[in-house]
């Protein structure tokens, strides 16, 4: 089997993820208003579909990218769809700074980010350096089918793991005067294919580095969910009074 890299996994998720528009996207939008605000969207991926959507309610959104490829790439669908004046794309390479002067924006926003950045204590900071009320996390939850699978590779529990960090982003953000929401959702994902939820889940939660035994492991359980996968993610909404 060919092993995917992060754009072909990427890709596949989204395509597969049946109900993103009718439970991510309300998920987000029960968090705060969007109305007229200014708002950054960190690791905007190269579909820039999250931002496309919440053109049609914030003033402007200014997306911010690690990879130049992935920029072009957002850029054009952009621009395909004739929102250059509402949506811009910078690059930025550096994982922990933001090039932005202090409260930037009123809503700071990143969804699905990697946990090196959201279990940062100082990453966190730079998002409330630059935000001027709201901070908007969407991040994989503890449930669904996402941590047994990882317990058949990894040591320890990975429901637990997502716990603590949950706990400790809500601790962060209250420390520096913020409160703190949490709002939960299921999706639906349904692949076309074995390979494809096979490719997508070797490359996003084991990093394409299973030995033929753990190959065997994880594939029996993935294969009968195939077109039933659950996949739990919440929004942390952190806000100033």
């Amino acid at each position: 089997m060919k092993l995917y890299d992060f754009t072909q996994a990427y890709l596949e998720i989204v395509n597969a993820s049946v109900e993103r528009n009718t439970k991510e996207l309300p998920a987000i939008l029960s968090c705060l208003d969007f109305e007229g605000k200014e708002c950054l969207e960190i690791g905007t991926g190269v579909l820039a579909r999250l931002a496309i959507k919440l053109s049609g309610f914030a003033k402007h959104i200014t997306c911010l990218e690690r990879y130049e490829a992935t920029v072009e790439a957002a850029k054009k669908a952009i621009k395909e769809k004739n929102l250059e004046k509402t949506i811009t794309v910078e690059l930025s390479k550096d994982k922990t700074k933001l090039p932005f002067p202090d409260k930037s924006f009123d809503v700071v926003y990143g969804a699905w980010l990697p946990t090196s950045l959201t279990s940062n204590p100082a990453y966190l900071d730079e998002l409330a350096r630059v935000s001027r009320n709201h901070i908007l996390l969407i991040v994989s939850g503890p449930i669904g089918d996402i941590p047994p699978m990882v317990d058949l590779v990894k040591p320890g529990s990975e429901a637990e793991r997502r716990l603590e960090q949950q706990r400790a982003m809500q601790e962060h953000f209250k420390r520096l005067g913020y409160e703190v929401r949490i709002t939960e959702e299921t999706l639906k994902l349904d692949f076309p294919t074995k390979e494809a939820i096979r490719g997508t889940f070797y490359c996003f939660d084991f990093d394409n580095a299973l030995t033929p035994e753990q190959q065997k492991k994880v594939n029996a359980y993935l294969d009968p969910k195939t077109h039933d996968f659950k996949d739990n993610f919440y929004c942390l909404h952190a806000w100033k009074k």
